[in-house]
Formats: structure tokens, sequence, C-alpha cells
């Protein structure tokens, strides 16, 4: 419902006159206002005074708030006070006149965003337009017993919640990705987090809208690596222009699919954080992919370093998806190891700042298996990993769910992946055994499908 600057107005009269009636109210009122929202002086004025004596330790009485305002105040104090009937609804009269505070200052930075003479002067106004958006809403709080109310009326119908799909088995059903969340994959270069992010996109665009924003690749070379891994056709035939008779076959047969998927693809090189939430808001988009998240053009602030411009980089993202119900999924690259080292990777690998840590609610890596990484890590005595044709996914951070760590199996002729199953691994090290005897036979040739978990995975589409 609309507030009418009236009622807004009404609305800080009564804020005031709540906290002179009620001093109990007065923390609460400190807590969620913002002094900008008052548009009223002599209101302002009031609101400043209480402030000032909370934080000197005084009591915020109408008495010693007009000692701090002066006797002329007098009169409108007392006003304030017959006008407000009850202090019981003060967080309504907040919320009245912060939407209206808040919706006029948005109206005026839009009236300087049409009058910009200059793009640093446009930028400066959508700058100052999504920091209203930020903050367009008010602190709220709720008690034990209305926390436990509300658990109880969304958990009642026993209806199974939806979560985000990766399309892998184990990692989804040890995570929960839901709106406001954000995911960080880190790996190294040429090791495939774009794949693997481009796989999970057109997952979740399955039912969700979702936008993958590209700092690095270009259009083409994104089309080639969905296409290969959404119509399991070859990469290399690809490249060629030189798809066989049944690849295009399996190309128009999986297009009805497809095309329903709300996958929009965007070339974002040296985008800002500023112009990822807008386009976000603007394509009304459920989930955000970023790839990757070190390429974003941080604030060009003289004398702040790139770590604490990656931390703001970070806080910013984190800010927008708490603000605005998008999940965000980070790519980022890793650090390179020292020379020599062969341990397998970990979340403190992740470059530029420590920020992209704390701010995540999940973080996985996938990595190539270090030299005599093994398929199950407590068994020594496991043959070891193929490095071309295996990855290794670990979830380092999992705020609500399972830490593990999985090898995939990686189809790189056509950018796939999969959990790698038990059975095939012991097909695997036969095959190696065999290899190394001389006797290199068939068992070497599992396809992808032999040895992979999921055979009834979301793609190809």
């Amino acid at each position: 419902m609309a507030v009418s600057r009236e009622d807004a107005l009404a609305a800080e009269t009564a804020v005031i006159g709540s906290m002179l009636i009620d001093e109990s109210c007065v923390v609460r009122v400190l807590a969620a206002v913002d002094i900008r929202d008052f548009r009223s002086e002599p209101c302002r004025l009031a609101f400043q005074a209480a402030r000032s004596l909370v934080r000197d330790g005084k009591s915020a009485d109408p008495i010693m708030i007009r000692g701090v305002m002066g006797e002329q105040y007098g009169q409108f104090l007392a006003e304030c006070m017959e006008v407000t009937p009850t202090s019981a609804n003060v967080m309504e009269y907040v919320k009245t006149m912060h939407e209206q505070a808040v919706l006029d200052r948005i109206k005026g930075q839009a009236f300087a965003l049409t009058n910009a003479q200059t793009l640093d002067a446009c930028r400066e106004a959508v700058r100052a337009l999504a920091d209203e958006f930020s903050s367009a809403s008010v602190m709220e709080s709720w008690t034990l017993e209305q926390l436990l109310e509300d658990f109880a009326a969304r958990r009642s119908d026993n209806t199974p919640r939806q979560y985000l799909s990766y399309g892998l088995k184990p990692i989804d059903e040890g995570t929960y990705t839901e709106r406001g969340d954000v995911v960080m994959i880190g790996g190294s270069p040429s090791d495939g987090k774009t794949a693997f992010a481009l796989t999970v996109a057109a997952i979740m665009a399955k039912t969700r809208n979702v936008g993958f924003f590209s700092l690095e690749t270009g259009k083409e070379k994104l089309e080639d690596r969905l296409v290969a891994s959404g119509f399991a056709i070859e990469l290399a035939h690809i490249k060629r222009n030189a798809l066989t008779e049944e690849e295009w076959t399996r190309f128009a047969q999986g297009l009805g699919d497809a095309v329903k998927r709300r996958l929009r693809i965007f070339r974002a090189s040296g985008a800002t954080v500023d112009q990822i939430v807008w386009a976000s808001k603007a394509y009304g988009l459920d989930v955000v992919f970023i790839d990757y998240v070190q390429l974003i053009t941080p604030e060009q602030i003289r004398g702040v370093s790139r770590a604490d411009q990656m931390a703001e980089v970070s806080r910013a993202l984190h800010t927008f998806a708490q603000t605005t119900g998008i999940t965000v999924i980070e790519l980022a690259q890793l650090t390179r190891q020292e020379r020599g080292s062969n341990r397998e990777r970990d979340m403190f690998d992740l470059g530029e700042s420590s920020q992209f840590e704390k701010d995540a609610d999940i973080i996985m890596l996938l990595f190539r298996p270090p030299k005599g990484a093994c398929y199950d890590e407590n068994d020594k005595h496991s043959e070891e990993l193929d490095p071309q044709k295996t990855r290794i996914l670990r979830v380092a951070k999992n705020k609500e769910g399972s830490w593990g760590r999985w090898p995939l199996v990686f189809d790189g002729a056509r950018q796939r992946f999969s959990i790698m199953q038990p059975n095939a691994f012991l097909a695997v090290q036969k095959a190696v055994r065999d290899a190394k005897k001389g006797r290199a036979e068939k068992s070497q040739q599992l396809s992808f499908q032999e040895l992979s978990e999921d055979k009834n995975s979301d793609m190809p589409f």
C-alpha cells in the first residue's frame, strides 16, 4: 500500500511521541531508525537528543530531551505526546516513515540521473540508487516465541523443501542452498571450474531464473562448452565444425528441453558489483553466477590495497544476496601452489582476500588430484587418480550441511562431470594394473556413463 507524504510526517511525530510516552521503546527506535528518515527538523532534533542521552548513559525522558533541545521546543514535545495514543505501534510508525523517506531519496537520485551531464555523474547517481535500494528495509527482530510459532506454521504441512540442485547426488544431499546464500567455487586455471559452473547453471535453470556473468570467457566459447556438456557432443567436433549426423540428431532431440531452461549469459568484462546488481534486478534473476569474482572491477580508492578492494567486493556481493534473496555463486581463482607442493587444495588457497572465506555460506573447491591422490584418501593402498580424467570436488565450508571430498569423472571431450562410483573405480584400478603389465585391454576404455554414479542426471538436455 502506498504511503502518502502526510502519513509519513504523521508517522515521524508518532515515533517521537512514542519515545516520549514510553522510554522503554527508545532503544528499539534508535536501533531501527536512520536519521535521514526524518524530514521534520524538530523531529530530527528530538531523535538526536534522545540518541545523545542514551550514548551518555542518561535517561531519555521528556524532561531530559527538552533540556538537550532547549525550552523553545517544549510545546512541540507536548504536542507529540498528545497526538500519540500508544507506543505499541511504534515499529509500524518507523516502517511508514522509513518507506516514504527512502522513496523520496530514490526519486531524488533518479532525477539526478536523468539530469546528469557526464558518465561519472551517472555512475555516482546509479551507485547512490543502489545504496538506497539495499537500505530499503528496517531492521527487524523476533522473540523466541514468535520464531517457534513461525517454524510450526511453515513446517506443519510436511511439504518437502526444494533447495538448489547441483546435479551431483552427494552435494545435493549434503548442502541446502537457498535464496540469499553466497556459494564460492574455487579452482585453478584450466581445471574446469567454468565448465562445471555452466553445467550447474543449466541444471538450476530448469526451475530458477539464472544469470551467468562471464568476466573472462567469450560468448562463442561459452556456447561451445554448453552444447558439449548439455548435448553430450564432442568439443573437438564443435571446434572443427565437424558434427556427425548422430550428434546433430542428438542436438535436435534435446533442443526442446534446452530452450525451456531460463539461463541468460552476460558478457561482463570489467563489470562492477553495481552493474551486476542492477542487471540482476532488471532481468529478475533468482541465481547469479560470477565467473570469476576476482575480475570484478573494484572501487578505485587511492591508498587502498588490492586485498581491501576485494574484501569490499565480497562484502558488497554478500549484502546484495542478503537484501535481495538472490543466490550468488562466485567462481574464484585459487592461488598458485609452491613449486613441489603436493597437497590437496583447501579454502585457504582462495586468492586476493580472506573476506571471501568469511562471507561464503558454502565453499567448494574443484581441482586436479595431486600426485599420489587416491579414490579413498584414507586408503593409501588405492591406485592413484588420473589427473587428466578425474577431478576432486571438496566441500571445504558448509554452514548448514556436511563437508566432504568426492572424486569426479571428468569427460574433457564433452566438458562433463559426474561423481565416480565405487564399482567403476575398481574397474579403473584394474585398467591401470593391466596397462602397467602391458595388457592394455578394453577395461581401459571405460565410458563416462560407466564411470558415473548418477545414470539419470539432468544433463544432457
